[in-house]
């Protein structure tokens, strides 16, 4: 089975699709749980419907992850490994740098603004590295956001608030991406069907001269 014989599914795409759907269901529920307690609402019943949600997402990573194993396996590019790593290493030296010189500058209160931002900043280069759309509109909701939150909360809960938000946004994220994937892995018979029909009728269609000339 080809690439192109598999509705331009491929093993590395759905493994690649639960990964992110792991990273986005931790990242949301450590978000949550942060919001929670700034809040002063981190009680057991909290606390187990975020565990609650994050396995429901981590059970649609497990599912992405058997999917994968009916699809080929093509070889990985190691400069897309490279890149990923960089832009990682890139957005925990921004973190670091703007909480320290938030600090300094005794803007505290904006710390968790600024980290959403450069969160979803880092999701723009990572769409385009994966040639996976959906990480635009989620980096550009995480940008909106944070700036959004500073005039749509008060000052004295903001940083609650902007993490419930964020930790939100990325379970969405995570939510979108395994029913994106599913609707894909399901159209993949569908869609082999008619290429293996269009890749029979151009055979057909390319035997034809021949066939007229032995007729003649």
């Amino acid at each position: 089975m080809t690439q192109g014989m598999s509705g331009g599914l491929t093993a590395n795409s759905l493994t690649g699709r639960a990964i992110g759907m792991i990273f986005f269901a931790a990242f949301g529920a450590g978000w949550i749980v942060m919001g929670l307690y700034g809040a002063g609402q981190l009680g057991v019943v909290p606390v187990l419907m975020v565990a609650a949600c994050t396995m429901v997402l981590l059970a649609g990573a497990a599912y992405l992850s058997r999917e994968a194993e009916r699809f080929p396996l093509v070889a990985k590019d190691p400069k897309q490994g490279r890149i990923f790593a960089w832009v990682n290493l890139v957005q925990w030296i921004a973190v670091g740098v703007v909480a320290v010189s938030f600090a300094r500058l005794h803007l505290d209160n904006y710390v968790v603004n600024a980290i959403t931002a450069i969160v979803g900043l880092h999701m723009l280069p990572l769409a385009r590295l994966f040639r996976y759309t959906p990480h635009y509109v989620s980096g550009v909701a995480m940008v909106v956001w944070a700036v959004a939150s500073m005039w749509l909360a008060p000052a004295e809960s903001l940083q609650s608030v902007t993490a419930i938000g964020t930790g939100l946004l990325l379970w969405l994220s995570a939510a979108a991406t395994l029913g994106l994937a599913m609707a894909r892995v399901r159209r993949a018979p569908v869609e082999m069907a008619c290429q293996v029909c269009e890749a029979s009728w151009r055979q057909d269609w390319d035997s034809l001269p021949a066939l007229a000339a032995r007729v003649a």
